[in-house]
């Protein structure tokens, strides 16, 4: 990925701040976006000296996202564009209210549309790949997370039709839906009791690392996918075929 440009919302930790170290570990030069400056300079120390850049930014405020586009040297384009910025609450649905139901959406849909439109030139320039972070319940439902997984089918829906308009530029859009990832924001909202149920659901018995992730995302964006898009990809280890009831 030498002389490859690259973005990553939700820089600052977790699966985002793996893919933006992975990436630059490979020659990329990346860019990452997140509200805290504190934890996006960690994710910058992480990787190659000079190879992680930090735009402090929130993607649902307009000026933020014209900031972060216009941060973005206009000669070199972007080849790579990783929406991995979300984030939600547990409750049942009849518990969540409107403000809680609208903020959710506006991260986890509205903004990340908004960003990817706002980057096609960029992409264009360059014929670039878009690889959108979901959940890998989105399909088949999560209870507690209504308002989550239908923002989430939403980006799933965008993300298909944009693959449609926009392969005459040789943009290439995926989505990548991993299972249970232990990071910081799950730990700290999870109980243990919650974990171990969502790995005993799991048939490969485990949760999924970030750096799994990580190395997924390398591989969408890479040459070696230049077939691959409109597609969705689980990497939860079965979970969203669930352990089965099986007779053996």
């Amino acid at each position: 990925m030498i002389n490859h440009h690259a973005l990553v919302t939700g820089g600052g930790s977790g699966i985002g701040r793996a893919i933006a170290v992975r990436l630059a570990e490979l020659g990329a030069t990346v860019r990452i976006v997140g509200r805290h400056a504190a934890a996006l300079e960690e994710t910058c120390a992480m990787g190659p000296k000079d190879r992680i850049l930090a735009i402090q930014g929130d993607i649902r405020q307009e000026q933020d996202r014209h900031r972060i586009i216009n941060a973005l040297p206009v000669t070199d384009g972007l080849d790579i564009l990783v929406n991995n910025a979300g984030g939600q609450f547990y409750a049942a649905a009849r518990d969540i209210s409107d403000r809680g139901w609208d903020s959710v959406i506006d991260l986890n849909l509205n903004a990340t549309f908004k960003l990817t439109r706002g980057l096609f030139d960029h992409l264009a320039q360059r014929g670039g790949s878009v690889v959108n972070i979901s959940l890998s319940g989105t399909e088949r439902g999560t209870s507690g997370l209504a308002h989550s997984i239908a923002a989430r089918a939403g980006v799933l829906g965008f993300s298909r039709t944009l693959a449609l308009e926009w392969a005459k530029h040789d943009i290439r859009i995926n989505c990548l839906s991993p299972g249970t990832v232990l990071s910081p924001a799950f730990v700290s909202a999870a109980t243990p009791e919650t974990v171990e149920r969502l790995i005993s659901a799991t048939p490969a018995g485990r949760t999924t690392h970030p750096e799994e992730v990580a190395e997924m995302v390398a591989f969408l964006a890479s040459s070696s996918a230049a077939m691959l898009t409109g597609q969705i990809f689980m990497l939860d280890g079965g979970a969203h075929i669930g352990p089965g009831l099986g007779m053996i």
